[in-house]
């Protein structure tokens, strides 16, 4: 058996990119079902580049011309549209790499090997959001990479004429149809076949498989206009009144049969001129206490007292200083959906920012009906992207002499394998086993997503999805990643039991990071020696809490620990004193390690 590595001896000639189509067709509309697409890498493609290849396409979010609000993809971008992958040899009959569960893969990587210039990158080949100032607001919120109207990607930025000048005819309802963006995706493959600088293709030819993930995981709402993220973001109400003389100052009582048909925002949060209105013409609007995590919607109703889900806006424009005070505010005029005006229902007045502020929320996704809630994305012009180099012929037949001589001929990726395990929600100590029998493993990284299962609606708006902090802050802050992000959800402690010895020799506290006020600094130390012996470069730990991982690293100075035959097993312990757990949690326990493939016979042997 001879050994096969990309050194200083090999001698490339020319390199060239071949774009490689899917198999079955390159346009795919992806609903509520995923969908499967591969690629056929042929042995002719002797060489390769997997750093320098990638998957490109072109990708739209569609939704039903009902449902009025701006909505985008993922703040990582495209790459979250993977959610499994597969690659098999050309015979199609052995698996050199499963990845289940990919996307974790890519959120990991976008949260904690990331910073501006590679945000940035994101942004510019995979249509992920960044954090932009003039979206950003001013009582005390976290930043958000979810709420660019001016920038985004994913859908047009709107001028007064689009939004509403007051012009004749009456403003079109917001089109999702005629506003959405087509996006040119190039989203890098990580694996270990794509991950090296060259990979002999010649040896085994490639097929891939890649099954992407159901629309309503990945696509959402802006954070500045749903209820339960960053509500400290929000436009605030500082008036309502009728649309014909002053407007009626706040508060607005409860219970108050006056018809108002328009409000105002309050000149706050950068909502200046009608374009940084965060609002499109159609949406649904209700009014919420800005500073109370729990705060019921206020109620609303017709005329004729029936309650309504919401107000809906007919025009958005900058009125002319009708309070009386010379200011210059946004305007929305609203109704009650059918042409009426809107009254105050029962229970709370809503009041004027001096006494509390009522953030104005978006309700179109949250109380749309099944049907009205049906999001997709097209993919469209699928291609792979292979950076094709071209070698010394010499090279070549000493590599094929080689095999022939010696029998075989082996080289090593490197990999990660993803081991599922379950908890309740009311289970308090746990033994989560970790089903790994690697020869050489590298770390393993556990991501405790929440296996709550959500209505599409709810996805799409984060309503009632795990909450990440509850603070003054960002009021709540719920998980825009149900099923995908790590939860803390009240964890104290946890420690590992490997070959039936406890490691580290004291459990890792986590007590602080599951009051979520907090962080736990041995925690963040076990995290940052995992990450990096996995290859994932520890960058950037903001988002320590919104996707909170389990890790240990097997090996010192970068090296292998033998999981063969030897019990893996995470102890956990939620006994946090003043947080109950909330949610069920579905563990999928990354384990890198260093694969070796051996070419024998014109087949395929993969070591783990």
């Amino acid at each position: 058996m001879s050994y096969w590595s990309a050194d200083e001896n090999m001698i490339q000639v020319g390199e060239e990119t071949v774009s490689i189509p899917a198999e079955f067709g390159n346009s795919y509309i992806v609903g509520d079902t995923s969908r499967k697409v591969s690629f056929d890498v042929p042995d002719s493609i002797q060489f390769f580049s997997g750093k320098d290849s990638y998957l490109q396409f072109d990708a739209t979010i569609n939704a039903p011309a009902a449902l009025s609000t701006r909505l985008q993809l993922d703040q990582a971008g495209a790459g979250m549209l993977v959610q499994n992958l597969r690659i098999y040899d050309s015979s199609r009959g052995r698996l050199i790499e499963e990845i289940n569960d990919y996307n974790q893969i890519v959120a990991i990587m976008s949260d904690y090997d990331t910073d501006d210039s590679k945000r940035g990158v994101r942004s510019l080949e995979q249509g992920g959001t960044v954090y932009t100032s003039r979206c950003s607001g001013q009582f005390g919120n976290t930043k958000s990479q979810m709420a660019d109207i001016h920038t985004n990607p994913w859908f047009k930025e709107q001028d007064n004429t689009t939004k509403g000048d007051g012009a004749n005819p009456p403003v079109p309802i917001y089109d999702n149809t005629t506003q959405q963006n087509t996006v040119r995706c190039c989203v890098p493959i990580h694996s270990g076949v794509f991950s090296g600088k060259v990979y002999p293709n010649m040896l085994t030819g490639l097929y891939i498989e890649i099954d992407l993930i159901r629309a309503p995981a990945v696509v959402r709402q802006l954070d500045s206009v749903v209820s339960q993220r960053r509500r400290t973001l929000n436009p605030v109400i500082v008036a309502a009144g009728p649309l014909a003389g002053p407007a009626v100052q706040l508060p607005w009582a409860a219970g108050d049969a006056s018809d108002v048909t328009e409000v105002f925002i309050e000149k706050s949060n950068g909502y200046d001129e009608v374009e940084d209105c965060p609002f499109v013409v159609g949406e649904i609007i209700g009014f919420q206490a800005q500073g109370t995590a729990n705060a019921p919607l206020a109620t609303l109703t017709t005329a004729a007292a029936v309650a309504i889900s919401g107000a809906r806006i007919t025009k958005i424009d900058l009125n002319n200083g009708s309070l009386g005070d010379g200011v210059n505010r946004i305007r929305l005029t609203i109704d009650d959906g059918a042409g009426g005006a809107v009254r105050r229902g029962a229970v709370t007045d809503i009041t004027a920012p001096a006494v509390g502020r009522f953030s104005i929320v978006s309700v179109s996704a949250s109380t749309a009906t099944a049907a009205n809630a049906r999001v997709s994305y097209t993919v469209d012009n699928l291609n792979l992207i292979i950076h094709e180099m071209k070698m010394d012929q010499a090279y070549v037949n000493t590599l094929l002499s080689s095999a022939r001589e010696n029998g075989s001929v082996s080289f090593d990726i490197h990999s990660v394998t993803n081991h599922k395990q379950a908890i309740t929600a009311t289970e308090r100590q746990a033994a989560v086993q970790v089903f790994a029998n690697n020869s050489r493993a590298k770390s393993i990284i556990v991501v405790p997503a929440d296996s709550s299962v959500y209505s599409n609606q709810n996805m799409i708006s984060s309503s009632v999805s795990y909450a990440e902090t509850e603070d003054s802050a960002d009021v709540i802050l719920r998980s825009a990643r149900p099923g995908v992000s790590g939860v803390c959800d009240g964890l104290s402690q946890y420690q590992w039991q490997i070959d039936n010895k406890l490691v580290p020799s004291r459990p890792v506290d986590t007590i602080k990071t599951g009051s979520k006020q907090s962080i736990s600094a041995f925690h963040i130390y076990e995290l940052e020696k995992a990450l990096s012996n996995a290859g994932i470069a520890p960058r950037s730990f903001r988002e320590f809490q919104r996707n909170f991982l389990i890790s240990r690293a097997l090996g010192v100075n970068n090296g292998v620990h033998d999981l063969r035959n030897k019990d893996v097993t995470l102890l956990l312990q939620y006994a946090h004193p003043n947080v109950e757990p909330t949610v069920g949690k579905l563990f999928s326990s990354f384990v890198f390690h260093i694969r070796r493939l051996t070419i024998r016979d014109g087949g395929v042997e993969v070591t783990h």
